[in-house]
């Protein structure tokens, strides 16, 4: 939405704690100062204020609203004036903009079969909303020394732990990890990606490398041992 000096308003909720309006403002501006965003539930005629601030690259204001519940019906009605003006009128239903916090503590280990085992923990209590609702995850994990060489794995099922395959891995390489998830039954945006969790892939030796390796060698004394007889027969 244009209107003035204002450009790509939008909010969005993590439907827990707080529902986040920003939109983009000319260089220079005092959001705080210039700005006020009013807004009142849908079922209520009370009229609150927000004042915002400026974003942190400084082309953004941003207020952060923070309701006393969420529920899905819950539809807001957001007023905006610039420097003291009425400049238009603005509804928006959290539950159609929920952009969901990232998972936490990501934690990784080697299993007993040579693949990595990824855990995490869903960023809700037992009490919010999304607690329990359906949601899926995507994985990127890429090797440290070659960050644009990402492979990326969807992750649609409810779990809190995933296997990366040693197979898909290279040895010798640090490797990172990262999530995101999406609530389905609240669509609209993928949270943002988790903090980033690291381990190696170290070049231990296996049943499979040596039987790689024997092979050719075998070959190789087979052929050496055969041109021996073959020389010491035509003697």
């Amino acid at each position: 939405m244009t209107a003035g000096p204002v450009q790509e308003f939008a909010c969005f909720t993590d439907f827990d704690k707080e529902l986040v309006c920003h939109w983009k403002v000319p260089s220079q501006t005092n959001c705080s100062k210039e700005f006020l965003l009013c807004y009142s539930k849908e079922i209520s005629s009370v009229l609150n204020v927000c004042v915002p601030e400026n974003g942190k690259d400084t082309f953004r204001c941003t207020c952060t609203i923070c309701p006393d519940y969420f529920v899905s019906s819950l539809t807001y009605f957001l007023a905006l004036q610039f420097n003291g003006t009425h400049m238009w009128n603005y509804t928006v239903t959290p539950a159609l903009v929920v952009k969901p916090r990232a998972p936490k503590n990501l934690a990784i280990e080697k299993a007993e079969n040579g693949n990595f085992n990824l855990s995490w923990e869903e960023s809700y209590s037992s009490s919010s909303m999304l607690s329990g609702q359906p949601v899926i995850y995507e994985l990127k994990y890429w090797r440290k020394q070659h960050p644009t060489e990402i492979s990326v794995k969807a992750i649609n099922y409810q779990a809190k732990s995933f296997e990366i395959t040693a197979s898909s891995l290279r040895r010798g390489y640090d490797y990172v990890a990262s999530l995101r998830c999406n609530y389905t039954d609240y669509p609209a945006y993928w949270s943002e990606w988790s903090e980033e969790v690291e381990f190696h892939y170290d070049y231990q030796v296996t049943a499979e490398d040596i039987l790689q390796m024997a092979v050719p060698i075998s070959c190789i004394l087979i052929m050496a041992g055969s041109v021996i007889c073959y020389f010491c027969f035509t003697k």
